[in-house]
Order: C-alpha cells, then sequence, then structure tokens
C-alpha cells in the first residue's frame, strides 16, 4: 500500500531532523523544496522561486516529496483553476475535497499514511499546517512534518488541532 509506504518514508525524512537555514532554504531542506519551486514560479508568474538560496514555508513541500517519493503522481497543482499549488495547506483541502477523499476529523478514524490538515498549529489561521500521520493515538496522531519550527521532525498532534485527513486514493 502506498500510504504505508509514504508513512515510512515521512517517518525516515522527519527523523533526519533536517532544518533550514535563516531564509527557510539551504541544502539541507532542497529536496522538498525543489518539488515546487517550478509549479510556484508558473502559478505566479515569477522566476523568485528558482534562486535556491530564498526558501519559503515547506511543510506542504516536505509533505509532496514523501508523496512522489512513495510512489504518487499527482501534480503540484491538481486543479489548474484554483488559486494556489500544493505548496499552500489550503489547497490540500480543496483538492481532496473535490476529489471526495478528504474526510473532516471527526467522520472517521484516521489511518496511517492519512495526510493531516491542522488549524491554528503556528498562527491564528484554519489551515496553518499539515503532516503525515504514522500513528493514531487515543487522543490524536503521531505525525511526521516539515517547517516545524524550520525542521523536521515527528510530533504528537491533539485531535483539536486536526481539520481533516487527505487520503491520497492508492492509484493517484
Amino acid at each position: 500500500m502506498k500510504r504505508h509506504l509514504l508513512a515510512t518514508i515521512a517517518r525516515s525524512e522527519a527523523e533526519q531532523q533536517r532544518a533550514g537555514d535563516s531564509y527557510m532554504a539551504g541544502p539541507g531542506i532542497e529536496p522538498y523544496l525543489s518539488v515546487l519551486r517550478d509549479a510556484l514560479n508558473r502559478n505566479g508568474s515569477t522566476e523568485i522561486y528558482s534562486d535556491t538560496t530564498r526558501g519559503f514555508n515547506w511543510c506542504c513541500a516536505f509533505v509532496y516529496y514523501c508523496c512522489l517519493k512513495a510512489g504518487f503522481r499527482f501534480p503540484p497543482k491538481p486543479i489548474e483553476t484554483y488559486r494556489y499549488t500544493l505548496g499552500a495547506v489550503p489547497a490540500w483541502q480543496h483538492w481532496a475535497s473535490s476529489g471526495g477523499f478528504y474526510y473532516p476529523v471527526h467522520t472517521t478514524t484516521p489511518e496511517i499514511g492519512d495526510i493531516a490538515l491542522f488549524n491554528h498549529v503556528f498562527d491564528n489561521n484554519p489551515f496553518d499546517h499539515i503532516g503525515i500521520i504514522l500513528e493514531v493515538t487515543a487522543n490524536g496522531a503521531i505525525c511526521a512534518e516539515g517547517n516545524n519550527l524550520n525542521k523536521t521532525g515527528i510530533f504528537n498532534r491533539p485531535f483539536s488541532d486536526i481539520d481533516g485527513y487527505v487520503r491520497v486514493p492508492e492509484n493517484e
């Protein structure tokens, strides 16, 4: 199952505690950033994301990178008419809702390899962070994340932080 492979890859990546520099860039996290740079340039009609010394909020890039390594092949902008690429958490929710594979937090039990979308983790905004579920606990989930204080890691997230889950279809 690709989602179980996704969780395995995400755990391995998160355990490396890779960190960005003060510009949210650098060789440690460039593998993650690079999977979205071209899409962000196209979406913004710019070339600024080609500068590898310039980073961006990269939690979504971490998740997308892990998805690609697990064999998923959906594009970084799966709905061309939507404003954002998968470099923004709301794009994950919009894409999954449109495809019928988004599950609000209390509508289903999360599964290993689901992608958790978080609310109000780092600021007072919905959909401000994302991670990959490694384990389900009684009160939430253990998640592999990128860009948690500009580094990778594994974190315990209560259900109160989770808006819902993207359960990417195996054939994506």
